[in-house]
């Protein structure tokens, strides 16, 4: 990482003497000033004797590269306050594009018919961002609304449930989320063991909880954020520092299997797999770059495509790049793949 110029530091400090710790991280003055404004409203409310200390820790925390949203303890996302803490991926402004486009196309697939049971399932879950910002996004146009949502990690979940009441009680969900989002935990690799369960079998378990029972449920979104990130450039450098000292590697990180393949593709193959099991109409996968999601979409054409569905990876136009601020070239992808309509 270069070093930041010493009159940069200057200058910053002449501003406030905080900014120089938190240009340590952020490394332009105006994103630091960003950074201190947030800061400042999350001690408003301390007394004023400790307001100032909390306020230096805090600084000195960010500036070795912790966090912000663990400090302030949420993130925005949509309309919703997402609780975050360590140990649980911090949601990103990608994901958030994704699960917009996702309900637009749910929404398009499924016009004219608002009376029927719509059915979501969103693997590795994490904070339940993805499940919540979909409720708010779909519960206004259809009438009966079941989003199931599944990671292995148990402080995940925990949290994720967190954040189902956290939003309830801000008006930002609606109060019936609390029924229609439920978190379970399942391995999406394994193949399940006596104390943690295996997707299939959660899944088969679901099926038989139905009214009236159904031996395959029909779900018409899968969508997830998986692992993605290789070991190496996890360890390399590659990745931001705050992401590899700070976030769980487990969110981040596919765990080394003996299997053909690029290793860190690992959880798309199983994905890929389950959704043309199930038969999903539309699956939407985020990826790390365009490489990735370009081996995503050779894997689902070995897998099993045919004429009657198709795959693309978005965003690659101009309008959709500038509008939801994606890099031409850099950053992350999703992949789409839809069953055709008739």
């Amino acid at each position: 990482m270069p070093r930041i110029p010493y009159s940069l530091i200057r200058r910053a400090h002449r501003e406030n003497p905080l900014l120089p710790l938190l240009l340590r991280e952020c490394r332009t003055v105006d994103s630091a000033r960003n950074e201190l404004r947030w800061l400042y409203e999350a001690v408003r409310e301390k007394p004023s004797p400790t307001k100032w200390s909390w306020l230096i820790s805090m600084c000195r925390l960010r500036s070795r590269g912790f966090p912000l949203q663990y400090i302030l303890g949420n993130q925005p996302f949509g309309e919703l306050e997402i609780l975050c803490h360590r140990g649980v991926l911090i949601p990103r402004p990608e994901t958030e594009s994704y699960t917009y486009k996702s309900a637009q196309i749910l929404r398009q697939r499924n016009e004219g018919k608002s009376e029927r049971k719509l059915r979501v399932l969103d693997l590795c879950t994490g904070t339940g961002c993805i499940s919540l910002l979909l409720h708010t996004l779909l519960a206004p146009h259809f009438q009966r609304l079941s989003i199931t949502g599944v990671d292995i990690s148990p402080v995940a979940l925990g949290l994720a449930q967190k954040n189902i009441q956290h939003n309830v009680q801000l008006g930002h969900l609606a109060p019936h989320a609390s029924t229609d989002i439920q978190f379970h935990r399942a391995d999406v690799l394994g193949s399940g063991s006596d104390s943690l369960t295996s997707i299939q079998s959660l899944l088969q378990s679901l099926d038989r909880c139905t009214s009236p029972p159904s031996a395959s449920v029909q779900y018409d979104l899968l969508i997830s954020n998986p692992p993605y990130i290789s070991r190496a450039e996890f360890r390399n450098g590659t990745t931001a520092r705050s992401v590899r000292l700070f976030e769980p590697e487990l969110a981040l990180v596919p765990p080394t299997v003996t299997e053909t393949g690029t290793p860190e593709d690992i959880f798309y193959r199983r994905i890929l797999s389950l959704a043309l099991e199930l038969e999903t109409p539309l699956a939407v996968l985020e990826c790390g770059d365009m490489a990735q999601a370009q081996r995503v979409v050779a894997l689902y054409e070995r897998l099993g495509s045919n004429s009657h569905s198709s795959a693309e990876i978005w965003p690659t136009s101009e309008r959709d790049l500038a509008e939801y601020g994606f890099h031409e070239t850099d950053g992350s992808r999703c992949v789409i793949i839809q069953r055709l309509l008739p």
